[in-house]
């Protein structure tokens, strides 16, 4: 991903200028962290400056930021936004009359067609408050050059189906359909002693283990069986069919671990052969490069405003693994899942993709209040979480039953990828 910088002042005050030229290299030593993206353009001070620019480093950026030093930069700014064409975030600063010229340029620029974002703040914290647009950017990128697999079909019970054609219109993401079989057939030829070695390793990490070797075996044959046909289709992400909740003949080869050790190697992975909800995952990954835990909303309780997230299997990334445990998959009794304990007090974000044509966000922040309620009549992996809006609305608003919980508050993150996206933001508030 490559970002062009354009630093605007008006030509018009010397004070103004020397603010600028005092500040342009403030400015490139607080964006330090990023200058392996970012691409610094001379100090701008006219609209036809501007727009030559653009012109320049339209064909290879994938963005801009623009940090508007003064006021009379309307112009010059408006030009940027016609000729760059491209996702654009617009930085004001309280002084020098940066916030004027900067709401009337993006009312024209709105009026011309064109959304673009905006940011305000100090000099010094340009780089917290561009960091989450640059995320943000960087997942739109990103899905173009990612694969997506199906392996295996999409459980009856998914009533969301995508196809091919669709993500890649929407996101630029490629799709490939591959055989269950051939992830079965790949595990059943993992090397004996390597399969041995990793449940030795997950047996010594996690606190608790309720199944014996010739399950964990198995458990860990298909995750090596995944990860090989990872390897062999190039696949940045994968929905992979629980075909053991309906064959009893497999009952004993689960998903469950493998996709959880995917996620963690990054590789976005889930089960039931979901779709938005996986792509959400991939997306957040792309936006922080972490993990993030695929869920069911299981409970709700409108008096504490909590709601319980549950499913049988979680990063390891996000868990306590000492407080942890490997037993069995909740509906079949059968095969290798995680009961993982998340971390209480932590901020989280929910978000999920969905709508007619994958057009809309749904998302919301809250707080873990208990990281593993430990319930028998829930899948494995449950939290609680107080939510920061009405509890009710994670039922009234739905896009889909799976929902992607994530460590941190990357509500501003997705604000912005909805906007790049042309994305309905769906907000719990």
């Amino acid at each position: 991903m490559r970002i062009a910088v354009f630093t605007l002042a008006s030509p018009l005050s010397d004070i103004q200028r020397r603010f600028a030229e005092e500040m342009y290299e403030e400015v490139r030593k607080t964006l330090h962290p990023l200058r392996e993206v970012l691409e610094f353009t001379p100090l701008i001070t006219s609209a036809d400056q501007a727009e030559q620019m653009a012109s320049r480093y339209r064909d290879w950026v994938d963005g801009g930021l623009v940090v508007v030093w003064s006021g009379g930069t309307d112009r010059m700014i408006y030009r940027i936004g016609l000729e760059l064409r491209k996702p654009l975030l617009v930085y004001a600063h309280p002084a020098h009359n940066s916030l004027a010229s900067v709401r009337e340029a993006i009312a024209a620029l709105r009026n011309s067609g064109i959304e673009i974002s905006v940011g305000y703040g100090e000099i010094g914290e340009i780089y917290e408050k561009a960091s989450p647009f640059l995320s943000a950017l960087r997942a739109s990128v990103m899905l173009t050059r990612s694969r997506f697999a199906q392996i295996g079909e999409q459980e009856p019970w998914i009533l969301i189906k995508r196809t091919p054609e669709q993500l890649r219109n929407r996101f630029g993401l490629d799709m490939v359909k591959i055989r269950w079989e051939e992830m079965l057939d790949t595990a059943m030829n993992a090397d004996r002693k390597a399969v041995v070695e990793k449940v030795m390793k997950l047996k010594n990490l996690f606190g608790k283990v309720e199944r014996g070797d010739e399950e964990l075996e198995k458990a860990v044959r298909l995750y090596m069986g995944m990860r090989e046909i990872v390897k062999k289709y190039s696949i940045t992400s994968a929905a992979v069919e629980a075909r053991d909740m309906l064959d009893i003949s497999l009952r004993d080869w689960g998903p469950y671990l493998g996709v959880a050790l995917l996620s963690d190697e990054g590789i976005p992975s889930d089960y039931e052969g979901e779709h938005d909800a996986i792509i959400t995952k991939l997306v957040i990954h792309h936006m922080t490069g972490k993990a993030s835990f695929m869920a069911n909303l299981t409970r709700i309780d409108s008096a504490r405003n909590t709601a319980v997230f549950s499913h049988c299997t979680v990063p390891i990334s996000m868990i306590d693994p000492k407080r942890s445990a490997l037993l069995s998959y909740y509906e079949t009794d059968r095969t290798v899942a995680i009961r993982g304990r998340l971390k209480e007090g932590e901020r989280v974000t929910f978000a999920r993709l969905g709508g007619k044509e994958l057009d809309k966000i749904f998302f919301g922040t809250g707080t873990i209040v208990n990281g593993d309620l430990g319930r028998k009549d829930l899948c494995r992996t449950q939290i609680e979480v107080k939510i920061d809006g009405r509890v009710d609305e994670l039922i009234d608003r739905a896009l889909g039953n799976h929902i992607v919980v994530a460590y941190g508050d990357l509500r501003d993150h997705i604000k912005y990828f909805a906007k790049i996206k042309s994305l309905e933001p769906v907000e719990i508030i």
